[in-house]
């Protein structure tokens, strides 16, 4: 297929001006009618190509804001994690000898490595901490104020909207990428088959169809 060994943008720019240089040449258009490129025929390989240029768009904006939610993920949850563990911490001293209270709060082994496992943690110490005011309150004397487990609790339940939210960007990423490679496809076809029945309208007029294939060259005869 001509021009498909190129980078996208470079084969999108190639494709674009082949098209305008046809659609710009009342003899190139001419010549190319009478083997059944007419302007209707070329108007569809224009239309394929802007369907192509709007998926990639789309792509883009998609990728964009899969790459910021997850930056925003990633913070938040430093932030988060900082908060937790000091607490974590502070608990599991002030409870060390309450094993009703370690199990509730789940102060004991690791800490899940699994992103929606841990935040389930998160979520799980800072409610049940605020339901039992008795625990809550004698980790108040160690500087754990039920003003700061509410908000750890609301920054780990936003945590889970923007991991939620990234999900749902990486599967639109995957649909949008598999959506422009098809209509890629597509373009691909149509340029390889008007290509080579170019090459036949243009035999008497190879410096024609030179041009069509380096549109940019402006050192080939016009």
């Amino acid at each position: 297929m001509h021009f498909t060994k190129l980078p996208f943008d470079a084969y999108v720019k190639r494709v674009d001006r082949m098209l305008t240089l046809v659609q710009g040449s009342q003899d190139l258009l001419k010549a190319l009618a009478r083997f059944g490129y007419n302007t209707s025929r070329l108007a569809e390989g224009r239309k394929l190509f802007g369907d192509l240029v709007d998926l990639h768009q789309k792509q883009e904006a998609v990728m964009q804001a899969k790459m910021d939610a997850h930056e925003a993920r990633k913070q938040l949850q430093v932030a988060v994690r900082k908060d937790y563990m000091k607490m974590l911490q502070i608990a599991r001293v002030v409870y060390d000898k309450d094993p009703v209270v370690s199990k509730a709060l789940q102060l004991d082994g690791a800490r899940a490595i699994n992103i929606d496992a841990w935040i389930d943690q998160v979520e799980l110490f800072c409610s049940r901490l605020i339901k039992e005011s008795r625990w809550q309150q004698v980790l108040q004397q160690y500087g754990i104020l039920l003003e700061d487990l509410e908000k750890l609790l609301a920054r780990a339940q936003s945590l889970r909207e923007v991991s939620l939210q990234c999900d749902q960007l990486k599967q639109d990423a995957k649909l949008q990428t598999a959506q422009k490679k098809k209509q890629l496809k597509v373009l691909q076809d149509w340029v390889s088959d008007f290509m080579k029945i170019a090459k036949i309208a243009l035999e008497d007029r190879p410096h024609w169809y030179a041009r069509l294939k380096n549109p940019a060259d402006a050192n080939i005869k016009q």
